[in-house]
């Protein structure tokens, strides 16, 4: 199989602004409440809806500093790219190794997620068989190329917006028809509120937001990249944000006693109550094809652009930049993502991925904001209030509330990430021998 190297025979150009926005918004998955509903009910307290919410306003001000990024440095390689450029290549290769760690972690977790739900809906499939055909045919979609997976993400968008309209038109006619009441549960519930919680619940949902940050990894594969990419970024944090407040806020109109709930199964009752059977049949299918294929398939293409940025860079073996000739995709770090994915997902259980993963993506948000408070307004313009905005308040916000989801992480994906850093520092170190030597790193002055 021949490949190549090329900078400038490098990654297919072929994804609009609707392309990579369609990317971002199936890679942060729709219907992701109807899987992890029941998930977030006892951190929470039931205030699902407000964790969502809190999710949201950390991803957009840290999603403006992605903004800020792609327009001067549109790459691929996301925080790994940005926080280098912003700062140094050392600390760059920390930002986007710790982000890299939720990378393979989220298609294990889609595919557990997968796994479970069609193990419910078709239980004579064994567990192990629903990975291993989702993994080979996840890999074979990205090594054709990121335009045959935005495709199918188009398809599974259009799959998933069905179930959320039938949901919502449920539920507003159960309220008019008053056989349910308005309710705040969801949002606000002053006599169990517990801001902790609330905290910790909103650690894991940061996972569902991390579309905006695979839309970055496309940088080199849009039409237009210094405007495209950060358009995309800001609408798919505000539209998945909204909708996800929505659809929680309204399950907290159909099922008030949350705490009656099956947490494996919540927001299945919720949608029996609302539509019957045949709706909760249609959102078993929907999830387990849009965690399976579509989130599968966007995650392993985000991480393996990563991966080919930091070996194109030379931080990496130079095998990770390799591209397939002619659908000139990085096939070795696709494969290798697709075997890391396939052992992970049948060693760990879902429980344990889920209590694992946003360290690396909150480690690398905290870094990519500070990167843009020092390359931008420390070095660069801080005479203007538009700067003093955009470059100090803006990002500074994007950093305090990053940094206060991180530290309300549980112990176990502290242990973890931080494993993971040090890993990563190991690398660095043998790298540079001893930082004896300058950290790898492409020269981007003569790329725009």
């Amino acid at each position: 199989m021949e490949e190549n190297t090329s900078y400038d025979e490098g990654l297919k150009v072929s994804l609009s602004t609707k392309d990579l926005l369609v990317y971002g918004i199936t890679f942060m998955i729709p219907v992701a409440p109807l899987a992890f509903y029941g998930s977030f009910l006892t951190p929470a307290n039931g205030m699902v809806a407000l964790a969502y919410f809190v999710g949201m306003v950390a991803m957009l001000f840290t999603g403006f500093s992605y903004a800020t990024m792609s327009r001067r440095y549109p790459f691929s390689g996301s925080v790994y790219t940005y926080v280098q450029q912003g700062t140094n290549a050392g600390l760059g290769f920390i930002g986007g190794w710790g982000i890299t760690l939720d990378y393979f972690l989220i298609p294990t977790i889609t595919y557990l997620i997968s796994q479970s739900f069609g193990e419910s809906l078709f239980p004579t499939v064994p567990g192990w068989a629903w990975i291993i055909i989702l993994v080979i045919f996840n890999t074979i979609v990205n090594i054709l190329g990121a335009n045959v997976v935005t495709k199918i993400s188009w398809v599974l968008f259009a799959l998933q917006g069905i179930v959320l309209v039938a949901f919502i038109i449920g539920t507003i006619r159960l309220l008019l028809s008053g056989a349910i009441q308005p309710q705040t549960i969801s949002f606000y519930n002053p006599q169990h509120f517990n801001i902790q919680g609330i905290l910790q619940a909103t650690g894991i949902v940061i996972v569902s937001y991390l579309g905006f940050d695979a839309i970055s990894t496309l940088s080199e594969e849009a039409e237009d990249p210094h405007r495209s990419v950060g358009r995309a970024i800001i609408l798919s944090i505000l539209s998945i944000g909204i909708l996800f407040v929505i659809i929680t806020v309204l399950a907290g109109f159909v099922a008030p006693d949350y705490q009656n709930l099956n947490q494996n199964t919540a927001f299945l009752g919720i949608l029996q109550r609302v539509g019957g059977t045949w709706l909760v049949k249609l959102a078993d299918i929907t999830i387990i094809l849009s965690f399976g294929f579509a989130s599968g398939q966007e995650g392993q293409t985000a991480v393996s652009r990563i991966l080919y940025a930091m070996g194109r860079d030379g931080i990496l073996p130079p095998a990770f930049a390799k591209l397939h000739k002619k659908y000139r995709t990085p096939i070795f770090a696709i494969v290798l993502v697709g075997l890391a994915s396939l052992i992970l997902s049948l060693t760990l259980s879902q429980d344990t991925v889920s209590n694992l993963v946003s360290f690396g993506a909150l480690f690398g948000f905290i870094l990519l904001n500070l990167s843009v408070i020092w390359k931008f307004y420390v070095k660069g313009d801080h005479g203007s209030v538009l700067s003093f905005i955009k470059y100090l308040v803006s990002p500074f916000i994007g950093f305090a509330v990053s940094t206060w989801i991180f530290l309300s992480l549980s112990i176990e994906s502290k242990i973890v990430g931080i494993i993971w850093i040090l890993v990563g520092f190991a690398i660095l170190v043998a790298k540079t021998h001893f930082f004896s030597e300058k950290t790898p790193s492409l020269d981007f002055s003569n790329k725009d």
